[in-house]
């Protein structure tokens, strides 16, 4: 790569448009960027599908297989918290797969610094192309 293809690169790194790298652990300031706005469609382990939209005002509407809730989010300690008005809500540590996957993890109640082992769920902002590494299609 020559310098100035090593500059444009460095640049844009440093202004945060490149693209993220596997397994990043988003921090509480990239999580107040990028999830306000932004309606996730999204899978848990076991295969279900949910929807979320994260306003700009805080509060968050989801939708699944189930129903819907209504509640807030919230960055805590670098964490991203959602606490719904008819279901339990948790904090996870949130990695970004790429430039449109987050890879969510629930934090451990007794242990607020180690995260579950399996990832929680696993979104992609609708708008967008996803990029998780292997993207659930919807069963039809």
């Amino acid at each position: 790569m020559t310098a100035a293809g090593r500059f444009v690169v460095a640049a844009l790194v440093v202004a945060g448009i490149g693209p993220a790298i596997a397994g990043e652990r988003m921090s509480g300031d990239d999580l107040t960027t990028a999830l306000p706005g932004i309606t996730l469609d999204g899978v848990y382990p076991d295969g279900t599908y949910f929807t979320e939209t994260y306003h700009d005002d805080r509060t968050i509407r989801y939708w699944d297989a189930n129903g819907a809730d209504s509640g807030e989010w919230s960055i805590r300690n670098g964490l991203f918290c959602t606490f719904y008005e008819s279901q339990e809500g948790a904090c996870f540590l949130v990695e970004r797969d790429g430039d449109n996957c987050f890879t969510f993890f629930e934090m451990q109640p007794d242990e607020p610094t180690v995260p579950r082992e399996q990832w929680t769920s696993r979104g992609w902002n609708r708008a967008k192309p996803a990029t998780c590494p292997t993207p659930p299609q919807p069963s039809i």
